[in-house]
């Protein structure tokens, strides 16, 4: 394509070249493909609140990894459809595009909700877990993605954490909601509301949804340039769309957009990287707490079950009032030095933690240690992996590159709250008490440091294309540049 089509006399389409009017496009566009994120964070995490219920209900084992009984099999098997559901993702991505993928996504997410609530038996019950789960695969890959390709580079960080925003958001909501209804309903039927409550904001989900547009680095990739550029216009107005157009379709013209090019020297570090950042959000210590809080505090000197879930939502709000900072400090201080930051203030959290369930304290100080575990998640392990992974990617690999990332994200993500059960039950077998888990993460978050030290780029300001084309030059991108 020349300059000369690049730059029209006149835009496609009428809009406003206003830069506020472009702001508020272009956060309404991201926010609605957040919603996707809440979905998920909402989803996955009802299940801490009736957890400890259908343990009950269903006489769940936490004792045993497999068989129908398994409770850590009951609380984590939504995560196997999380597992699947990238590779579907990445299919749908490509094919029909980021915003058709969420809208099948939102269809599973009511599927699942709906089995859920009706189960005649733990089996039928894991089953739509797993389906509702690959609903949260699919916004996993198709929200971060949509919105790291409708942001401007300078405000990309940001727009990108609203993502993990409203994932905190959801998991808030979800614990709250799970409460109440503990509170007010028998627990013959209360986990069936809670699992019921999803379809509402499943139902806003898919209204928002009509009113986006595809994302204009997918039109580009299928030739449909003018819808395209007459996006980029409305997002950042027509200077800068037009050069973020012309870069758009220079670098398509270097990829092939095939599986091989993921392995090709360059681009195969960036996939590395890209599936470290997912192990490293799933087992550095929150995710796996995350599922299990109302079970910890239950032995931690609150043994009645509605009492524990209320008190699950003081970590989730420090989530969300934490992620607030990360979306703040993202575009100033960089995505790399929120890493390491925060590997350094999970494991000291982590080796408190241990101590505390060592020494067998309870009551207050328990809560305490469960929120200084949320804190450094909130800020660099929850939000950083989504945004760097939408990132390091060129655009025709990039929903492959995710694809692959998330598929080994929600592997480990499944593997923490699966295993959880059964490691607290060794480290009470060995060593008389939970420290153990808590050790394991704190050697996996020394990892993670050396990770951000030695392996970690900054992707702070620079273009997707940028990003993308460093890669394929004789050595990626060194830490910090």
């Amino acid at each position: 394509m020349t300059n000369a089509q690049l730059q029209p006399e006149q835009p496609p389409v009428l809009v406003n070249h206003d830069e506020l009017a472009n702001r508020r496009y272009a956060y309404f566009v991201s926010f609605v493909a957040a919603v996707g994120g809440f979905l998920f964070g909402y989803d996955l995490l009802i299940i801490s609140g009736a957890a400890p219920i259908i343990k009950n209900y269903f006489s769940l084992s936490e004792g045993t990894f497999w068989g129908l009984n398994s409770f850590g099999l009951a609380t984590s098997s939504g995560l196997i459809g999380c597992i699947l559901g990238p590779s579907l993702g990445a299919y749908l991505c490509d094919r029909l595009g980021r915003k058709s993928t969420l809208i099948i996504a939102a269809l599973l997410f009511a599927v699942g909700a709906i089995g859920t609530t009706f189960p005649p038996s733990i089996n039928v019950f894991n089953l739509f877990r797993i389906l509702g789960g690959v609903g949260v695969g699919l916004a996993s890959l198709a929200s971060p993605m949509y919105i790291n390709e409708i942001a401007p580079a300078r405000k990309r960080g940001s727009l990108g954490l609203m993502y993990q925003f409203a994932v905190t958001i959801g998991a808030t909501s979800a614990v709250a909601v799970a409460w109440l209804l503990a509170k007010n309903l028998p627990d013959t039927t209360n986990w069936r509301w809670m699992f019921a409550s999803i379809l509402i904001p499943i139902a806003g989900f898919v209204v928002l949804l009509v009113r986006v547009p595809q994302s204009p680095r997918w039109l580009a990739e299928k030739n449909r340039d003018e819808e395209a550029l007459a996006i980029l216009i409305k997002i950042d107005g027509p200077e800068n769309a037009r050069r973020e157009m012309e870069e758009i379709k220079n670098s398509l013209t270097h990829e092939t957009g095939s599986w091989s090019e993921l392995f090709r020297p360059g681009i195969r570090l960036a996939l590395f990287i890209g599936i470290m950042l997912g192990l490293f959000a799933q087992w550095t210590g929150w995710s796996g707490v995350a599922f299990y809080i109302p079970y910890l505090l239950q032995r931690g000197g609150y043994p009645v079950v509605s009492d524990a879930i209320g008190l699950t939502i003081y970590p989730m709000l420090v989530h969300v009032s934490l992620t607030i900072v990360a979306i703040w400090l993202v575009d100033r201080l960089g995505r790399r030095p929120l890493w390491m930051g925060t590997s350094v203030a999970m494991i000291v959290a982590l080796l408190l933690t241990a101590l505390v369930f060592h020494l067998g304290l309870k009551g207050p100080i328990v809560i305490l240690m469960i929120l200084l575990i949320a804190a450094p998640h909130a800020i660099g392990f929850g939000p950083l992996p989504w945004l760097m992974m939408s990132e390091i990617f060129p655009t025709r690999i990039r929903a492959r590159g995710v694809c692959i990332s998330t598929t080994f994200l929600w592997i480990a993500g499944f593997s923490g709250p699966f295993a959880f059960p059964k490691l607290l039950n060794l480290s009470e077998d060995h060593i008389g008490s939970p420290a153990g888990i808590f050790l394991i993460y704190a050697v996996v978050s020394f990892l993670a440091l050396l990770f951000g030290w030695f392996l970690l780029p900054e992707t702070k300001g620079r273009s997707l294309e940028e990003i993308g084309g460093s890669w394929g030059k004789s050595q990626a991108p060194s830490p910090g540049k």
